[in-house]
């Protein structure tokens, strides 16, 4: 991933998936995450992971 691409997505998480999480447990946010990552097996290796990680960074940061 470039890093015009990292601050792409950055952002999009920011916008579209911490309204939505800001109110969510971790354990429900990973449940989520856990879920989507075993009905989209066209998803990179740990993905999940790495999704989850961004939304915890920015939810601490709010």
């Amino acid at each position: 991933m470039t890093t015009e691409e990292e601050i792409e997505f950055k952002k999009k998480i920011s916008e579209t998936i911490i309204p939505i999480a800001i109110n969510m447990t971790e354990d429900k946010i990973r449940d989520i995450l856990e879920i989507v990552q075993k009905d989209n097996p066209q998803l990179p290796e740990g993905f999940a992971n790495m999704l989850l990680e961004q939304i915890i960074i920015k939810k601490r940061s709010r």
